[in-house]
């Protein structure tokens, strides 16, 4: 039998509820007034474009012109630093770099670093040791170490997301999405095709070992993967036709209550109570706001962004009212930038508006949709008008 491939380009809450998810996880500094960036690429003329992000306002400025990359740029990843940008090339087999100037403009490496077939994910652990790259059609993953702007394989890599003796799998599993733990011990890979997230632990050196459990099943067609900013659950958007929902999973990577040996962080895996919940059609991607509790899922079939809140202690998603917002034609890709430290009200500082800005990537499309984020209630709204960028927009992603 052929490889079935398929490339990913890639509910009411009372308000009393709502402002007491908002306020019980919010860390204790924000983001004050300034600047941001944000990055986006387009598969149409294969570029990256940057703009700065007003952060008292979520308008965006562009920076010098779109410079190249390679063939369908289909995910973006920043370094925690600040000062280097990877993009995967779908089509090219490669990763191309970037170094980061302090204006926020790019300058591309002399030459790309190739990986497996078909890149579509990538995920940088918290130290910016490492990139992670998800070979979709070739079934591994790529690991990298990071100096600066340049990559270098790790003993060892690609490795297979297949699991070891089991030969269920003759098609592959086509890896889809990549998150890594907040301790940076961890790495899970959604696989589309097989139904199940791979579970590995992360050497000091970068290499990759399936942990005891192998894998986790899912609902049919996972594709995204987030982690929440506490780091205790990890969330799986299942795209299939007969899912469109969301699986939740607590996290052992500390030690916790849902840890199988209470001695040991071991990166296991047990779905919460009440998951898989409801999403929109053909969720694909989800994001958290950093400092407040809230959610928000890209559903790429119905046009929309689902919004939730959470219980920090439960992960247990809770729609918000409205449940959706809409966007352009066939999200695919989301991020959320904190915005300016709101006012200081009688020595009561009142919360700031954040953004989100959500790539489109629909036949003729060629917008980023960008939204206000009230971190009272959670609920988007729309910003303006849609930006124009160049056609079939893939990714994007901010600092």
């Amino acid at each position: 039998m052929g490889m079935k491939f398929s490339f990913l380009r890639h509910l009411l809450l009372p308000a009393l509820l709502v402002s007491m998810i908002a306020c019980s996880d919010k860390n204790s500094t924000l983001v004050n007034a300034g600047t941001g960036l944000l990055y986006v690429a387009a598969q149409s003329n294969t570029t990256i474009s940057a703009y700065t992000v007003n952060l008292a306002s979520g308008s965006l400025t562009a920076i010098a012109n779109s410079i190249g990359t390679g063939s369908l740029p289909s995910a973006i990843a920043i370094t925690p630093s600040v000062n280097a940008l990877f993009v995967a090339n779908s089509g090219g087999n490669s990763i191309s770099s970037y170094a980061i100037n302090s204006d926020g403009s790019l300058t591309p490496a002399s030459a790309t670093t190739p990986t497996g077939t078909t890149p579509v994910a990538l995920a940088i652990d918290a130290a910016g040791k490492f990139l992670f790259v998800a070979n979709q059609a070739s079934s591994s993953v790529s690991v990298f170490t990071i100096s600066g702007s340049t990559l270098a394989a790790v003993a060892g890599s690609p490795f297979t997301t297949i699991p070891v003796g089991i030969v269920k799998y003759p098609d592959g599993t086509l890896p889809s999405g990549l998150a890594v733990s907040n301790s940076g011990k961890f790495l899970y890979v959604s696989n589309q095709l097989t139904n199940f997230v791979s579970a590995f632990s992360i050497s000091s050196s970068g290499a990759l070992a399936p942990l005891g459990n192998p894998f986790y099943v899912t609902g049919t067609g996972p594709t995204g993967l987030g982690i929440q900013p506490n780091g205790g659950f990890l969330y799986v958007t299942n795209s299939g036709a007969d899912a469109n929902d969301i699986s939740a999973f607590a996290i052992c990577d500390v030690i916790v209550t849902s840890c199988s040996n209470p001695d040991i962080a071991d990166g296991s895996l047990t779905q919460i109570t009440g998951s898989p919940f409801s999403a929109g059609l053909g969720p694909v991607a989800i994001t958290f706001d950093p400092n407040f509790n809230f959610a928000y899922v890209v559903d790429k079939e119905s046009d929309t962004i689902s919004q939730y809140g959470y219980g920090p202690g439960s992960g247990v998603l809770l729609p918000l009212s409205p449940a959706t917002i809409s966007t352009g034609l066939n999200p695919v890709s989301i991020a959320l930038r904190p915005g300016a430290t709101g006012t200081d009200l009688g020595n009561t500082l009142t919360n700031p508006t954040d953004y989100v800005y959500v790539a489109n990537i629909g036949a003729g499309t060629n917008t980023i949709s960008i939204f206000t984020l009230n971190t009272t209630s959670g609920q988007l709204t729309v910003l303006g008008t849609s930006i124009t960028t160049f056609a079939q927009t893939s990714a994007v992603a901010v600092k």
